[in-house]
């Protein structure tokens, strides 16, 4: 995922997205560390609940729902300051 993307999804089946691999943010904001210490943590909390049967589907989806409008925000914020240079 390049840093101009905006992600669609964290999620793909039982497969899950989590830092710089979700968001690539602009090391100008500063902003990609701690992020991703909340992806991490947020991802641990939905798996937490158990992983048997459907629940791994259930808790990464849970996981998406949690941190996705985060992960474009910070990836729409990092690209908006970015260009701001550019004019």
């Amino acid at each position: 995922m390049g840093s101009t993307l905006v992600p669609e999804n964290l999620v793909k089946g039982r497969i899950a997205i989590v830092g710089d691999a979700a968001h690539l943010p602009t090391p100008l904001t500063a902003s990609g560390f701690n992020a991703s210490l909340q992806d991490a943590s947020t991802l641990a909390e939905c798996v937490a609940k158990g992983i048997q049967g459907t629940g791994a589907t259930e808790a990464l989806l849970e996981y998406e729902s949690l941190r996705l409008k985060n992960a474009r925000q910070i990836v729409q914020s990092g690209q908006s300051f970015s260009q701001s240079f550019g004019r």
